[in-house]
């Protein structure tokens, strides 16, 4: 007799095959699979939402003289990172401050910060002596508006942090402390301070063939503090741009365009008033903010009513400053794909939801005392690293650069945002950018979850011709990695997203060339996606599902190409200068050791050694650490192919090791 077992089996295939008969006779389609039921996004190619003005950045307090003042053939390449779309992140916008003629503070900047007005009626360029004394006028800023240009950046911004001191109720462009007088622009000097703004753009433009197109009269007009800055409230603003700085710009045929706002909350307060008045609304081009308040909680989504005016009257909105700010971001976890996702989110939250035209980070560049400042930092050789100290030459590349580079470099000025479902399924978010020009398009997905998520991409009315996209994404071990392309099928394709990551898909006909390869202390380093290792070893999946790589025997390696130590340090904080751990997550049932090498896997610099202990089983996983040594003359600091080198006394030379990942730390496992 067949047991009770296969009974119940031998039943439920002749009820599948009467129900599947069933649809067939009645003429309905059978159950889809679950291979067909993978989540859909549809981007619709005539949903068209604002219009993007680009990405940009800040180099404001002298930061322009740390890339400048770096040797060949560094500081090219830092700009090309910067704003090359070739090599780099493609950034097309550069924010500027109008100098204001005193002192920022020894926090932030080295030397003056030039005016064009030094005092009432002087202008710089009335010097008799002026073409020999232009040259180092502004020399940082202007240096690098004219790199920039090089590059292919066309659209400049210029802000005030005070206006001169001598228009001013303290008389200092900064703070006076309580009691004393208000750091206000004085009334009496609404017309003359119109003016200044009026001659710093055409006097840019005549002196040095440089087009600022677009000013704003204040940066956080809320703040009062040890650096430049100046109070305002809206209703003065409002006054200051109807009954001066727009007719004023009108009589004197100023080109930039009036930017107004840019208080420390990412809402539309400042520019309120303006807004609201019907003389004013018309002088207004973009409304622009900060993000460091006002966000939702998790600090990724912006609230959804910060720019109902602004939105309602269809103005431009830009997001023009943000950093990790605070010493809690400072930590090295706030420099990994943890923070890169962050902004991942952020951006397309920001454009999906505020409906922002631009988005800008504070300093791309810069030489400072807190990480979180920098999409890349400069290494200086101050033993507090703060910014007295001389730039070294060693720079570090934070895994943000890279995820805000999945926008900045696909994404360029004349793009417009099109519609796309945003959520195709938990935790992935989709948004999605053309330029109706050249029928050239950018997808950008976030996958939020650790685990692998397949969609597919259903490119509605979209213009023929695209037969592949080429996705290019930024993980836990990848950085704006160049992916094989995909086929474009009937108008879709289908991408296994892979989990915590930001993948960016372009058109074939478009593509643009793989960064050149530069690794980095704040990636995870997959064993099986190394740069070169010992014949033989082998990728399996472990009991966990995890993939890893087995085979390993003792002197067996793997190998990662262009490893940026930087100056070993991989925490922003200062005391934690020179400090580097390596971690691995290997299992052994011999137990041995883990060599980590520079330069050759026999006769490199040992700068640390993991010890593996004995395991009881193959699939018994440990995580092992070792210090590194990051001298300057030898260790692990500066730009080094590192090899992990596997060692085993056991003379049979029997498989040891099972190895999944690599990572680094800042101490702490």
């Amino acid at each position: 007799m067949l047991n009770l077992k296969r009974k119940q089996i031998i039943f439920m295939c002749l009820c599948f095959a009467l129900v599947f008969n069933g649809f067939a006779m009645t003429g309905l389609a059978a159950p889809k699979s679950k291979a067909a039921d993978v989540p859909t996004s549809v981007v619709n190619w005539n949903e068209e939402l604002q219009n993007v003005d680009g990405f940009g950045g800040s180099f404001a307090f002298h930061k322009a003289g740390s890339v400048m003042r770096l040797e060949e053939p560094v500081r090219s390449q830092l700009l090309d990172m910067i704003f090359n779309q070739e090599n780099g992140i493609g950034m097309s916008i550069v924010r500027n401050t109008v100098g204001d003629g005193g002192t920022w503070g020894n926090t932030f900047y080295d030397g003056p910060a030039e005016t064009i007005m030094p005092e009432p009626g002087v202008f710089v360029w009335d010097d008799p002596e002026w073409e020999t004394k232009k040259h180092g006028f502004d020399k940082y800023q202007i240096w690098l508006m004219n790199e920039a240009k090089e590059r292919g950046v066309t659209t400049f911004m210029s802000s005030v942090w005070s206006p001169p001191a001598w228009m001013k109720e303290n008389e200092s462009v900064i703070s006076s402390g309580s009691g004393g007088p208000a750091n206000k622009l004085r009334k009496d000097m609404y017309q003359e301070f119109a003016d200044y703004l009026a001659e710093y753009v055409l006097g840019y433009k005549e002196h040095f063939d440089i087009d600022i197109n677009y000013i704003s009269p204040t940066n956080e007009p809320d703040h009062t503090g040890g650096y430049s800055s100046s109070l305002w409230t809206p209703g003065e603003l409002n006054t200051f741009v109807r009954d001066y700085l727009g007719p004023t710009f009108e009589e004197r045929n100023v080109p930039a365009q009036i930017v107004l706002g840019e208080g420390m909350g990412f809402t539309e307060y400042f520019a309120l008033d303006a807004l609201k008045d019907p003389i004013t609304v018309d002088y207004v081009d973009v409304v622009a903010a900060h993000a460091y308040l006002d966000l939702q909680a998790d600090g990724t989504m912006p609230k959804a009513d910060a720019f109902e005016k602004s939105n309602q009257l269809g103005k431009t909105i830009w997001q023009t400053e943000y950093m990790n700010q605070g010493t809690s971001r400072q930590t090295y976890q706030h420099n990994t794909i943890t923070d890169g996702m962050r902004y991942a989110n952020l951006i397309g939250n920001m454009f999906d939801v505020t409906g922002v035209s631009a988005y800008f980070w504070w300093w791309p560049v810069a030489n400072n005392g807190a990480d979180g400042s920098d999409l890349i930092r400069l290494v200086n050789d101050g033993s507090n690293q703060g910014v007295a100290a001389t730039e070294n030459g060693l720079f570090r590349v934070f895994k943000r650069y890279y995820s805000f580079g999945n926008y900045s470099r696909f994404i360029q000025p004349g793009y417009v945002m099109i519609g796309a479902d945003k959520h195709p399924t938990d935790d992935v978010m989709v948004t999605a950018y053309k330029e109706p020009d050249t029928d050239n398009f950018t997808v950008v997905t976030v996958n939020n979850s650790e685990e692998d998520q397949t969609i597919t991409f259903d490119l509605k009315d979209f213009p023929t011709g695209t037969k592949a996209v080429v996705p290019y994404r930024t993980s836990g071990s990848e950085n704006l990695k160049k992916l094989d392309d995909i086929q474009v099928t009937d108008g879709t394709f289908t991408m296994e997203l892979r989990g915590t990551s930001v993948t960016s898909f372009i058109p074939k006909q478009f593509e643009l060339p793989a960064l050149p390869d530069m690794k980095d202390v704040f990636s995870t380093y997959l064993a099986e996606e190394n740069d070169g290792q010992t014949p033989g070893l082998q990728v399996k999946e472990s009991s966990d599902g995890t993939t890893m790589l087995t085979n390993i025997r003792n002197n067996s390696y793997v190998k990662y190409d262009n490893v940026n130590f930087a100056d070993g340090t991989a925490n922003g904080q200062a005391d934690y200068r020179g400090i580097l751990s390596m971690n691995a997550r290997v299992s052994s049932m011999e137990g041995g050791t883990i060599e980590v090498r520079l330069g050759n896997p026999d006769t490199g610099k040992v700068v640390g050694t993991m010890d593996v202990p004995k395991g009881n089983a193959p699939d018994t996983w440990f995580k092992v650490s070792t210090m590194l040594d990051t001298n300057q003359e030898d260790g692990a600091y500066g730009f080094h192919d590192v090899y992990l080198v596997f060692k085993n006394d056991n003379s049979k030379n029997i498989r040891m090791f099972n190895v999944d990942y690599f990572e680094f730390s800042d101490g702490d496992m």
